[in-house]
């Protein structure tokens, strides 16, 4: 199962590479607004005033946005990192197995002694590693650059909001590794059932403010239960955090019994 890991991890160094390089680009650019923004606090003010409420639920779980911790949910946390590592684990979830079957090695995999079991989970395992590793490139950047440009929010804080971010995607990227085990049908509608649930649940969520008939099925979907903004804040019920985990370990348990079961060749 190690050299499955190792050379799956080694088929996509540059790959990993370039999604770190963009992400610190991305975190930069984002963040580096922030002096700017804390400067000329009192005309923004003004103007956000006369942004509509269903623009602001777009793009902050926070009243304030101006403030340190509004400014980092607003701009890093509440939606473009989720969007982005989302497309790193769909595109993950959906093409760890893919590539094996499309360059014909998966059957060369299996002929070796190693079960269905311990093959689809080496490749869980790479997937989880980039994510990791992605993700704590993510974390160090938003500790970094949060000090040099005077964004006071404790480290603590910064940290555990990444880790729900983590839990989030990892979630809807499982998604399309189940899709993906159930075989090249399945891989076909795995990316769009996967950005659809992560996606949609974000737009009704965000929307809950506004239409009240629309708090009843925000409760089943993934977002619902991701709050930057209460965890930067200091306020999140981590007891909501194990949903995601509950929803990993399923869909892992299903990718599990799917794969086993079919048939490759």
């Amino acid at each position: 199962m190690i050299p499955i890991i190792r050379w799956t991890l080694w088929q996509r160094r540059w790959s990993v590479f370039w999604w770190c390089v963009g992400i610190t680009a991305f975190l930069a650019l984002s963040l580096g607004f922030y002096p700017a923004v804390r400067d000329q606090a009192a005309e923004l003010n003004q103007a956000l005033e006369n942004i509509p409420k269903t623009a602001r639920a777009f793009i902050t779980d926070q009243s304030d946005i101006l403030s340190p911790r509004g400014f980092l949910s607003a701009r890093v946390f509440y939606l473009l990192l989720p969007l982005i590592l989302s497309v790193l684990t769909i595109n993950l979830g959906n093409s760890l197995l893919a590539k094996e079957e499309n360059e014909g090695t998966l059957e060369l995999l299996l002929s070796r002694p190693i079960s269905r079991a311990r093959l689809l989970t080496a490749k869980a395992l790479s997937g989880l590693i980039i994510l990791a590793i992605v993700g704590g490139v993510a974390l160090i950047d938003i500790l970094i650059l949060s000090r040099l440009v005077g964004i006071e929010v404790p480290l603590a804080d910064i940290a555990l909001a990444t880790l729900l971010c983590l839990l989030f995607v990892l979630s809807i990227g499982c998604i399309a590794f189940y899709m993906s085990s159930v075989g090249q049908r399945g891989r076909l509608a795995g990316v769009g059932i996967a950005a659809f649930i992560g996606l949609g649940s974000y737009i009704v969520s965000s929307l809950t403010s506004l239409a009240d008939w629309l708090k009843w099925p925000d409760k089943f979907l993934p977002y619902h239960y991701y709050r930057p903004g209460e965890v930067l804040n200091g306020s999140y019920d981590w007891g909501w955090a194990w949903l995601f985990v509950i929803i990993i370990v399923t869909l892992g348990i299903l990718s599990w019994a799917s794969f086993r079961r079919r048939d490759i060749g």
